[in-house]
């Protein structure tokens, strides 16, 4: 986004694409954290 806005990139496809690839990234990793947020909660809900 940077280079597109100084006027080093030219190709605003490349730059939509690679956005959308950090933002896919981005929910993917989050998703992960919930995941394992909740396991590690029900871990400690059990009664040993």
């Amino acid at each position: 986004m940077e280079k597109l806005q100084s006027g080093e990139s030219k190709n605003i496809h490349e730059v939509m694409i690679s956005m959308e690839k950090a933002d896919i990234s981005m929910r993917l990793t989050v998703q992960m954290r919930n995941k394992v947020l909740e396991a590690y909660q029900e871990i400690m809900r059990m009664q040993v």
